[in-house]
């Protein structure tokens, strides 16, 4: 495996202008519980357009990746983590570096299976989406 990566950089705050596509951001690293990811598909959520244009009420530090959903396969997992191994097809719910890149971190809690009869496309909008509608319809 390569040590960079592709990403959608941001360096500043505004319109989907600001997203810049960067060819040699370093893959990152993992943690004892956590799992880094290749990332097959990536969700975009409302709220990942509020952060990007600053106008949300957490912000983050500039520059970063965007993106909270993907669906990908799991490429390495940390020490500690016991309920993946390398090669499983996950979707995340939240990650610690951005999903509109080639691979992301996640920790491990907030990484779940992905069924074989779903697809990666369909698994990136699991996360915040299907979660949020779930909580509004059937947890009230």
């Amino acid at each position: 495996m390569m040590n960079v990566m592709r990403a959608i950089l941001i360096r500043e705050f505004g319109d989907a202008s600001v997203c810049k596509l960067v060819k040699d951001v370093p893959i990152p690293d993992i943690q004892s519980r956590e799992v880094l990811i290749r990332v097959h598909a990536a969700g975009i959520n409302p709220v990942d357009t509020y952060i990007r244009s600053g106008t949300y009420s957490r912000r983050p530090n500039l520059p970063y990746i965007p993106g909270l959903d993907s669906a990908g396969v799991i490429e390495r997992v940390g020490s500690d983590v016991t309920k993946f191994k390398a090669g499983d097809r996950v979707f995340t719910v939240n990650t610690i570096t951005g999903t509109y890149a080639e691979y992301c971190v996640a920790r491990a809690d907030f990484v779940f299976p992905l069924p074989s009869n779903i697809s990666f496309e369909q698994g990136s909008a699991l996360g915040v989406p299907y979660f949020t509608a779930y909580r509004a319809l059937i947890i009230k």
